[in-house]
């Protein structure tokens, strides 16, 4: 007799099989995942987790297709665990290792069981009895067993594994209930669990990237950094390079062969990475879907219109398009490009998040850009590297500028690594920039005199820094002037990149004057003839100044980059308050500090020195900026145990995140498209209608725009006048006028509010 295990028809056996077919890839593609008894053990979770669901109230709701847990209905996975034969598999484990089995056959879905009791236990375990008679154990490869509950030593009801009282344990579990649920997940939604690299990577990255090379100069080879780093795959490291030197194919050569995920801070360079390694390496080929990927809140879009340029898309082929973004999701590519909450989201330990450890702990994790994180998130990283690194998986940090405290962060709490004996430079331009300092406030009128066939880029600290500049700088130059931050919604931001990558090309004879944020400091590949900036901290400043000469010496006479530091008061965004402040105050003053005398040639080597004589822990020990740091460890340590839910978890990423809202004004103007997927929503016929009602969604979603969490949820009474239905579970607040759009200005507060705005680097 066989038992139903989904509402579709799949019996129990057939899961299971499912289970086990995807066992065998993850085992035959990541062998090095887990050692061999480790591997039986999870292959002993495959075939137990969900023989549970033989019991008879489980059975009678699935066939009458009712959802959710029911009144006494106790979670399957309990009544798993009470099926394995513990005494028999003692003979060939350890305590430890079926410990790890049990808990994660019962826990395999997180479940609230407060409302039972060890009663109602042992009764379910004994109504089980009669179903488990009647199943068929040889056909998934076990052998008859009669359910009893499991032993205190091996699994006590309401309890859980704990990181620290139980390490050995509770590394084992993590592991076990990980790869446990990708294997679930992947079976139950019908995509492969992992796709193997099978040297795609490397093949490609030789074809399309060096031999092109060699074609304009037979002589290329990978440089001093790329070869280094493809010396070092078996080591985590930490490289310093300039930039332009190509710390993408760096990166790609130390990946080798390996599961990887390459992380940055800002969604705009995750998509420019995503798109050159798919477009440029790959070669746009069909195939590449099965190598990289890439996953952030914008992926679905970036995905749907992926499949939309071929002209066969239609209703008939949307399950490829799903399956799709099932592997992204599902991390069963070998490459995906992401943000780095996505990963490190695992700090918290919250309830569900060890498939996400498991994973990485036969995966390389590359870190791009760390300087632009702020202390909480380079706290996440350090303390979430720590626990990768202790499961075995491989991480390597590449910078092109490095502070020495964040190097001796990374080894007082633990990490091991090897650097090179120096950082890496292209001689050919290590004379970019000739430097000014002006001790005064940035201000229209330099700019406005200053311009003279050239092509001018302007970065303010602050979104109403840029938008005043923008407003006196328009006004006097007309259509020369062009504005870029974080707060336009997405299909006006997308077309603001590719005018302000168009404008800088040098194939490209205008000249103008654009105004941004931090938007522009490490996200585009522009390059533009004159800087001018307000002096935000030695890290910020120099990747702003990355975008001026990028790939050209200063040859001439006078200055290309002016830096604004603000004189007697300071410039916006820099606060002695670190509530109030975009840059940390302590590392502002040492910044305007370091380059107070500074004036004419400012050399690659010479801003490396100035951060490594500036930025050391001796000079920061009671600054802001690493009390905030050892503040979020000491919380992460505190919570280790707590098992928040994800939920939980979300809420407390609300202080660095923002919220996705769409202006009034936007809303008014589409309300026929809004109204259609509202229509489309509220019908009974959602699978018909699925195709229309993704294509809708991605088109709303295309409207929004981000707003900072703090502001959002103080003020969410004013702001907030409406909803828009995406889903069920997914409503995007409509934003009051009163805060005012402009496609040429973006999202403003209204004058009368007095709030402080700032980016928010996600």
């Amino acid at each position: 007799m066989d038992f139903l295990a989904k509402s579709n028809g799949e019996t129990l056996s057939e899961h299971t099989e499912n289970l086990l077919i995807q066992f065998k890839l993850l085992k035959k593609f990541y062998p090095q995942a887990l050692s061999e008894d480790e591997w039986n053990i999870l292959l002993l979770a495959c075939k137990y987790h969900d023989l549970g669901k033989m019991n008879n109230k489980f059975q009678d709701k699935i066939k009458s297709k009712r959802r959710g847990m029911e009144k006494d209905e106790l979670p399957h996975g309990l009544l798993s665990a009470s099926l394995i034969p513990y005494r028999e598999l003692r003979a060939l484990y350890p305590i430890s290792d079926l410990r790890a089995l049990a808990y994660s056959v019962a826990l395999h879905h997180e479940r609230d069981f407060s409302e039972f009791d060890q009663d109602d236990y042992k009764r379910e375990v004994r109504l089980l009895a009669e179903p488990a008679d009647n199943f068929d154990f040889n056909r998934i490869g076990l052998h008859q067993m009669l359910p009893q509950v499991p032993p205190g030593r091996y699994f006590e009801f309401k309890t859980v594994i704990g990181a620290t009282k139980e390490p050995d344990t509770y590394r084992k579990y993590v592991k076990t209930k990980g790869l446990l649920n990708r294997i679930d997940f992947a079976a139950s939604g019908y995509y492969q669990v992992e796709f193997p690299d099978n040297g795609y990577l490397q093949e490609h990255l030789q074809e399309n990237a060096l031999e092109k090379w060699q074609k304009e100069q037979p002589d290329a080879d990978w440089n001093e950094m790329q070869t280094w780093m493809g010396k070092h795959i078996e080591d985590n490291v930490m490289i310093i390079a300039q930039t332009g030197m190509g710390k993408t194919e760096g990166g790609l050569r130390w990946l080798a062969n390996d599961k990887g995920f390459f992380t940055l801070p800002l969604k705009s360079a995750i998509n420019s990475i995503y798109d050159r390694i798919k477009n440029e390496i790959f070669e746009k080929t069909e195939e590449s879907k099965n190598y990289v990927g890439i996953l952030h809140s914008d992926m679905q879009q970036i995905l749907l219109e992926e499949f939309e340029k071929n002209d066969d898309f239609d209703s008939s082929n949307l399950n490829d398009y799903k399956a799709y973004l099932n592997e992204n999701r599902g991390w069963s590519l070998p490459l995906t490009i992401t943000t780095l909450d996505q990963v490190f989201n695992i700090v918290y330990h919250y309830r569900g998040y060890e498939p996400k450890l498991a994973t990485l702990s036969y995966s390389k994790i590359i870190i791009d850009e760390v300087q632009m994180y702020s202390p909480d998130l380079l706290a996440y990283l350090i303390y979430g590297l720590k626990m990768i690194q202790k499961l075995g998986g491989k991480f390597a940090v590449m910078t092109a500028t490095l502070a020495p405290f964040v190097v001796d962060l990374f080894k007082k709490n633990g990490l091991e690594f090897i650097m090179p004996t120096h950082p890496f430079l292209l001689p050919e331009f290590s004379q970019r920039h000739s430097v000014k300092i002006l001790h005064h406030q940035l201000n229209a009128n330099d700019i406005k005199n200053s311009f003279h066939n050239n092509k001018v880029l302007v970065i303010c600290n602050t979104i109403k820094e840029a938008v005043s500049l923008y407003d006196e700088l328009s006004f006097q130059l007309k259509d020369n002037v062009k504005l870029i931050h974080s707060r336009f919604i997405r299909k006006d931001r997308q077309r603001l990149e590719k005018e302000i990558t168009n404008f800088s090309s040098k194939e490209i004879k205008k000249f103008g004057v654009w105004i941004g944020t931090q938007v522009v400091e490490a996200s585009l590949d522009i390059d533009f003839d004159v800087l001018y900036t307000e002096l935000s901290e030695l890290n910020s400043l120099f990747q702003r100044m990355g975008r001026c000469y990028r790939r050209r010496n200063f040859d001439r006479t006078g200055y290309n980059v002016f830096i604004y530091d603000g004189g007697e008061e300071l410039p916006s965004g820099v606060h002695e308050s670190s509530q109030r402040s975009v840059y940390d105050y302590e590392m502002f003053c040492l910044s305007k500090k370091a380059v107070a005398n500074l004036n004419g040639q400012l050399s690659e080597q010479d801003k490396m020195d100035l951060i490594e004589r500036t930025y050391t822990m001796k000079n920061l020990k009671d600054s802001s900026y690493l009390i905030k740091v050892r503040d979020t460890f000491e919380y992460l340590d505190a919570c280790s145990n707590d098992h928040k839910s994800k939920q939980e978890i979300a809420k407390e990423f609300r202080d660095i995140e923002s919220v996705t809202g769409i202006p009034q004004k936007i809303a008014d103007e589409n309300e026929a498209l809004i109204k259609r997927l509202n229509e489309l929503l509220q019908s009974n016929n959602y699978q018909k209608n699925q195709y229309e009602i993704t294509k809708l969604k991605n088109e709303v979603l295309n409207l929004t725009v981000q707003v900072p969490s703090y502001l959002f949820y103080r003020k969410r009474n004013d702001i907030e006048v409406g909803l828009v239905e995406l889903s069920r579970y997914q409503k995007i607040p409509i934003i009051s006028d009163e805060y005012e759009y402009d496609n040429n200005k973006g999202l403003s507060l209204s004058p009368k509010k007095k709030e402080h705005e700032f980016d928010n680097i996600f």
